[in-house]
């Protein structure tokens, strides 16, 4: 029984791990720019974080679409189809996904400057955040590409294959980074307009490198191009759901940041900085809730509630330990690691406590992000929209402006709403799994009925 549990871990951290790992660097490009564009000011700062919730809103769409065409892939995976099903899959989402999510990062760009006008963009940074924010959104455009045609090999558990690829684009990015904010050699220093330009050139480089991937793959070759009947059945509704769930949790992040960037360029600055850093461990947590949802997709595509159930105790028992650890190392060392964002002192005095709250959120969002992603491998994606309109798109907001506007808590408010929406989705998720565990409700759920 013991070998069977350690062959159980050691096939789930060879999922987890690597989707972990690329979310680290993932985040890394983000960090890069923070880190980087922190020794050009607090107003620089304010510039890149103000983008940062509406580029995490652009990516809505596109990761509702991959997350659909990753379950229906790793649903392939479990019944055991032949390649050309997923070849096909690959290029119809691709086609789909390009037509789409051009449209909508045009419109984006079209309108940036009225964004930030919604997202409390203050003349301090306004045309610095422009600057920015106008060339960051044509690599949104290339990062949603690659997502679309990373999101069927995850679903057949290539995890390491999507973290090479992105791993040496997030080097480019921050190799690039630094040359163009600085001026390193004969390049200008460009502050943050070359820290745009290092996000482009990376994610350019994500995207030819999936492409590279694909063909070595063999996911290439054949299949069709034209999505037909059976790809909107199967996608759209998924997506949908998917949608509602991140769209509603993107709506409350808007509402949550816009009322940070009421409190000032020096707070909202420290909640930047935090969020990110926040956002090392949320991106690490993010690998190993992809693991349970491709795993629990396989199991429900061979019917196998058992395995279906161990990979899911597998996953809570090591984001267990991994945010015990996180906590640690935050704690510990939380002035340290500000510190590196931003040697400002009132900054660095703020972020003390701040950081004791990134610290302890660790928890509740990894078993919220492992269980959502059973709930989702498994079908149940309306589930998780339902409780995450509820918590992110109602609660927050409405606890972040009790907070700050009646009981004057200023950005410990902020984090204060966070960390009790993250308790509320982990509690609401888990219960719902308990729910569906059970060998018969498990197998009445069947999200695609056709042979």
């Amino acid at each position: 029984m013991d070998n069977f549990l350690k062959k159980a871990d050691r096939f789930y951290l060879s999922i987890a791990m690597p989707a972990a790992i690329e979310g680290i660097f993932m985040i890394l490009l983000a960090s890069a720019d923070l880190i980087m564009v922190g020794s050009v000011g607090a107003m620089a700062v304010a510039a890149v974080g103000v983008f940062v919730q509406p580029r995490m809103a652009l990516l809505t769409f596109t990761r509702s679409l991959a997350s659909a065409v990753t379950l229906r892939a790793s649903y392939l995976c479990g019944e055991g189809r032949p390649r050309a099903f997923a070849v096909t899959l690959l290029k119809q989402s691709a086609l789909f996904g390009a037509v789409l999510l051009g449209a909508i990062h045009f419109a984006f760009w079209y309108f940036l400057a009225e964004i930030f006008k919604v997202m409390g963009a203050t003349s301090e940074y306004f045309a610095l955040a422009m600057d920015y924010g106008s060339i960051a959104t044509i690599g949104v455009m290339l990062t949603s590409m690659a997502i679309m045609l990373q999101a069927v090999l995850l679903g057949y558990g290539k995890t390491a294959v999507i973290m090479r690829t992105n791993v040496i684009g997030n080097i480019v990015n921050v190799v690039v980074n630094a040359i163009l904010i600085f001026g390193i050699g004969p390049f200008p220093r460009l502050g943050v307009v070359g820290a745009a330009y290092g996000t482009l050139v990376g994610t350019a480089v994500t995207l030819v490198l999936t492409c590279t991937s694909l063909y070595k793959d063999g996911f290439l070759a054949g299949g069709k191009w034209i999505p037909d009947s059976d790809f909107y059945h199967d996608i759209i509704p998924v997506s949908m759901s998917v949608f509602a769930e991140q769209g509603s949790e993107r709506i409350g992040m808007l509402l949550f940041a816009r009322m940070a960037a009421d409190l000032g360029a020096i707070p909202f600055a420290v909640h930047s900085i935090c969020m990110n850093i926040c956002d090392f461990y949320y991106c690490f947590a993010q690998g190993f809730g992809k693991a349970s949802m491709v795993l629990a997709g396989q199991a429900f595509g061979k019917k196998d509630h058992e395995d279906w159930h161990l990979y899911r105790q597998v996953g809570i028992k090591w984001t267990f330990l991994l945010s015990l650890l996180a906590f640690l190392l935050t704690v510990i060392f939380r002035d340290n690691i500000f510190s590196i964002y931003s040697s400002d002192p009132e900054s660095i005095a703020m972020s003390s406590v701040i950081m004791l709250y990134v610290a302890a959120v660790s928890f509740p969002e990894a078993h919220a992000l492992i269980s959502a992603g059973v709930l989702r491998g498994t079908g149940h994606t309306s589930l998780v929209a339902a409780y995450s309109f509820l918590s992110v798109t109602v609660m927050r907001p409405i606890l972040t402006a009790v907070f700050i506007y009646v009981m004057d808590w200023g950005i410990i408010g902020l984090w204060r709403a966070l960390f009790i929406d993250q308790c509320i989705r982990a509690l609401s998720s888990e219960l719902f799994v308990r729910h569906i565990a059970h060998k018969d409700s498990f197998l009445a759920q069947a999200p695609y009925k056709r042979d």
